[in-house]
């Protein structure tokens, strides 16, 4: 019963650690698109 609950602990650790770290990727990512649209001189005037 313990080696069950300490694999779920462990589990849920590496879980956690793998959405925390695709999250950042994904806004770091969202902000550094989001970054280059802000200053390409294309599209500068059209919105």
């Amino acid at each position: 019963m313990m080696e069950n609950i300490t694999m779920f602990i462990i589990g849920l650790i590496i879980f956690c650690a793998y959405v925390i770290t695709l999250f950042t990727i994904i806004i770091k990512s969202n902000n550094a698109q989001q970054k280059d649209l802000d200053n390409d001189p294309e599209l500068r005037g059209k919105s």
